[in-house]
């Protein structure tokens, strides 16, 4: 497993002095404090069956939510709810939850400690270069998502440990599609655009066996 934190980012397309101020800006920006654990906890109930106990997955075709920032959980729960992104599972889930609910079950998430049960044994040399110093037109993606994956509650950008190779490398995809145009795509998509499937593949590979 490789988990060695390589020198600064190489500048790309977005430096990773632009994406960290980025960050702190869409945290002061977008920052809430209107959610409830507790009411999250009672309305989070029906999640646990694909998104395990507290929001820590045992299924790799579902993602982890617990340790997610609450503004990113809460906009991936308004963008299912409104069609803005859609999944057969998680369009029908979301489509009966008021504003309040949802912001709700992304306190409650937010507020859990994340567990990653079993990483990847293996990872990717060339997922790890990307993912610690990036290359011309790609920035690193430890910028924003941190060089353990812990991702950036203030800024609400998401924690990648524990993510599954499929689920990481069907995500970057679809924002390199197009696919996915709603939240943060605004960054993601033009970093995606220029990733090869051999790229995502090893990016995937990767983050899979992060820790």
């Amino acid at each position: 497993m490789m988990t060695a934190v390589h020198p600064m980012p190489r500048r790309g397309r977005f430096t990773a002095g632009m994406l960290l101020g980025l960050s702190f800006f869409a945290g002061a920006a977008q920052a809430s404090d209107d959610g409830s654990i507790k009411a999250g906890r009672e309305a989070a109930q029906s999640c646990a069956s694909c998104h395990g106990d507290k929001g820590n997955s045992n299924n790799p075709a579902f993602p982890s939510l617990a340790g997610q920032p609450a503004k990113y959980v809460a906009a991936q729960l308004t963008a299912y709810r409104d069609g803005e992104r859609e999944n057969a599972i998680m369009s029908g889930q979301a489509s009966g939850l008021s504003d309040q609910q949802i912001e709700d079950i992304a306190a409650y998430y937010a507020a859990q400690e994340r567990k990653v049960a079993s990483p990847a044994g293996e990872g990717s040399e060339l997922g790890a270069d990307l993912y610690h110093q990036g290359r011309d037109e790609v920035a690193a993606c430890a910028a924003c998502h941190h060089s353990e994956g812990h991702g950036n509650q203030p800024a609400g950008f998401p924690a990648l440990r524990g993510l599954s190779a499929d689920y990481v490398a069907q995500s970057l995809k679809g924002y390199r599609s197009g696919d996915r145009d709603h939240g943060q795509a605004e960054i993601m998509i033009p970093l995606a655009a220029d990733l090869s499937d051999e790229e995502i593949d090893a990016l995937a590979a990767h983050i899979a066996s992060l820790d």
